[in-house]
């Protein structure tokens, strides 16, 4: 038996709204609104128009679509106009003559969750919980709701932690989508210290690695935490990460490091040599600064000015009878 269920959505400035068939506009609402906006008349309107579509939807009047899902079963009515306009994914779904009877059917989103997105666009409001925030990315990004995606994302960020991180880094892989790889890489280089110590930061790829190891504002005590985490990193398989370890070495504050630093863990590294050598030379000898390119010099902003200072210091260390290069 096909049932037919409509979702009701709570306003941001009202507590409790459902209007009947045949009531007029919300007169409460829009003063409310009116209120809130001041003499912009333009938005006013917007508001009226916005509050009349969802009392059609709301009423089922002049309803010109019909969509019907699978999982489970549920017919859900709209308006093809207001869909067209709130996503591509239906206007591009209105165009194909295929798709002009009046019940089209939906395989590829759940019932739930198609529904919501539905209610969204007619309120710009959605529901979103623990249960659903997968569920609810997922059917966004296919129905091409960027809001809706963005909303997701950040609910998921919200409460993430060290344990559970995981499971986002596999709705990453799952979804492909760009803001929650983005929000994924900003909680990385927020908390490095913590992830590098995990057992799932040894399957990072090179390409994720260096993302985080070049950043400006890795969060890390000192430059040595970066070093500390790029060998761990690299001993988990040495044969197969050969290869890009110089390329991560490159993107670390070499030049926070001091002399002996250098000539004990960076200069012995496969294809770090050279790179030792000219951080202990940029250090050594700062009136040949110019000829030596690092990729970066500056301390994170993360770090206290002490490398800086240390590197000064540095400079004026007695080296005349030691040859580095």
């Amino acid at each position: 038996v096909l049932q037919c269920r409509r979702c009701f959505v709570v306003y941001k400035n009202i507590e409790m709204w459902k209007p009947s068939s045949d009531t007029p506009p919300n007169s409460f609402l829009l003063s409310s609104v009116e209120k809130t906006i001041g003499s912009n008349k333009t938005l006013v309107h917007v508001s009226r128009l916005v509050v009349n579509i969802w009392q059609c939807y709301d009423a089922q009047h002049l309803i010109d679509v019909t969509f019907k899902l699978s999982n489970p079963t549920l017919l859900v009515p709209a308006h093809r106009l207001i869909l067209t306009a709130a996503s591509p994914y239906f206007r591009n779904l209105f165009l194909d003559e295929e798709n002009s009877k009046p019940v089209i059917e939906i395989d590829d989103i759940d019932s739930d969750t198609f529904e919501r997105l539905v209610a969204y666009c007619y309120t710009g409001s959605s529901l979103i919980t623990e249960d659903n925030a997968e569920r609810i990315l997922k059917g966004a990004m296919i129905m091409q709701l960027d809001d809706v995606v963005e909303l997701c994302v950040d609910f998921l960020l919200e409460n993430v932690s060290i344990f559970t991180i995981k499971r986002l880094y596999e709705l990453e892989h799952e979804t492909e989508c760009v803001r929650l790889a983005k929000r994924i890489q900003e909680y990385e280089i927020n908390h490095f210290y913590k992830i590098s110590r995990e057992d799932f930061f040894l399957r990072f790829s090179a390409k994720r690695l260096k993302a985080l190891v070049e950043s400006d504002n890795l969060n890390v005590n000192s430059e040595e935490d970066a070093l500390d985490a790029v060998e761990r990193w690299f001993n988990h398989n040495v044969s197969d990460r050969r290869s890009s370890l110089p390329e991560l070495m490159s993107c670390l504050r070499l030049t926070n490091f001091d002399v002996t630093l250098l000539m004990t863990r960076v200069k012995p590294l496969p294809g770090c040599e050279t790179l030792a050598y000219k951080a202990m030379s940029w250090i050594c000898e700062p009136l040949s600064r110019t000829m030596i390119y690092l990729k970066y010099i500056e301390p994170r902003k993360g770090l206290s000015g002490n490398w800086r200072t240390k590197a000064l210091m540095a400079i004026q260390t007695e080296v005349s009878n030691s040859k580095y290069y």
